[in-house]
């Protein structure tokens, strides 16, 4: 893995390391109003979609947000803890309760209930801040700070979000179609914010220490694979694929199970027809043997009479 340049970062200064849970970071049992991120006055208060109602999403960008969603949630699986959030709104700020950010993805590390129909996610109330964020720029969500020095990677970072991934698939809005934005507790601007060091590997992928990798395959869509056994996790369109395939498998095999069953049958028909035949002829051929032995014995008897 290499380190690249680090692009919409504030200027950093060498400052104590704060503790991880002022920012809300999944401390275990930590996580509650106390643990909601202390807020410098600056920090960006956003509405994120407001305005942007009519503006739909571009296909590569939904496709793609589909694509990561699934493959995370595949290879967060045997992880109970471990929650995938889809385009939820993520409340954050502790003054303005109503800003909120929507991260595409996001993921977040606790106890939590089951949430089929959780509708926004409300950092220090409803669990920890995410440990990893990942935005699919779009020109709407470009346009909505997704890079800007000002709007989500100082927010991220105030959250204590460990991970930042952009994705740009297209190469539209970044120089990298995929870059990771790793926060650095080590260096902090003038604020005490913990700044950000980009990396991406050698083949452009980027890897979450997570465990996940995220490239771009030859078909120009993005990929989700397991870093460590290279597993590709299946996309949406492979997903609908596999369950169709999976249907004919089931459907050939029920009729070559019906199939199967009625040459058993006729077999077994014919195996107790010629059952049948063969107890008719063993009787038939007892007729004969009792017959025979009845003439031999009449035969015997003429024989030993006088003339």
């Amino acid at each position: 893995m290499t380190s690249e340049a680090v692009l919409f970062q504030r200027p950093q200064v060498k400052t104590p390391k704060p503790a991880a849970a002022a920012r809300g970071q999944a401390t275990p049992g930590a996580w509650g109003p106390s643990a909601l991120p202390i807020i410098a006055i600056d920090l960006p208060v956003l509405y994120e979609d407001e305005g942007q109602e009519e503006m739909g999403e571009h296909t590569i960008h939904t496709l793609t947000d589909d694509i990561i969603r699934l493959g995370l949630e595949s290879h967060l699986a045997e992880r109970p803890n471990h929650h995938v959030f889809s385009n939820l709104n993520l409340h954050y700020h502790r003054i303005d309760k109503n800003a909120y950010i929507s991260p595409d993805e996001m993921v977040v590390v606790a106890e939590l209930p089951p949430h089929p129909s959780m509708g926004s996610y409300r950092v220090g109330e409803t669990g920890p801040a995410p440990i990893l964020a990942v935005e699919v720029l779009s020109r709407r969500t470009y346009q909505q700070q997704d890079v800007s020095p000002t709007g989500k990677p100082v927010i991220y970072a105030e959250l204590g979000v460990a991970e930042y991934i952009l994705v740009d698939v297209r190469g539209e809005f970044l120089p990298q179609q995929l870059l990771l934005k790793r926060l650095n507790e080590e260096m902090q601007d003038e604020n005490g914010v913990p700044t950000w060091q980009d990396e991406q590997d050698a083949d452009g992928g980027v890897t979450s220490q997570l465990g996940f990798r995220l490239i771009i395959e030859a078909d120009g869509q993005v990929r989700v694979l397991d870093a460590t056994s290279g597993r590709r996790y299946l996309r949406p369109e492979e997903v609908e694929m596999s369950r169709q395939q999976a249907e004919q498998r089931a459907t050939e095999a029920e009729r070559r199970a019906t199939s199967e069953a009625a040459t058993r049958q006729q077999a077994e028909q014919r195996a107790a027809e010629a059952e049948r035949h063969a107890a008719k002829e063993a009787i038939a051929r007892q007729t004969l043997e009792d017959e025979l032995a009845r003439l031999k014995a009449e035969l015997a008897q003429l024989r030993r009479s006088p003339q």
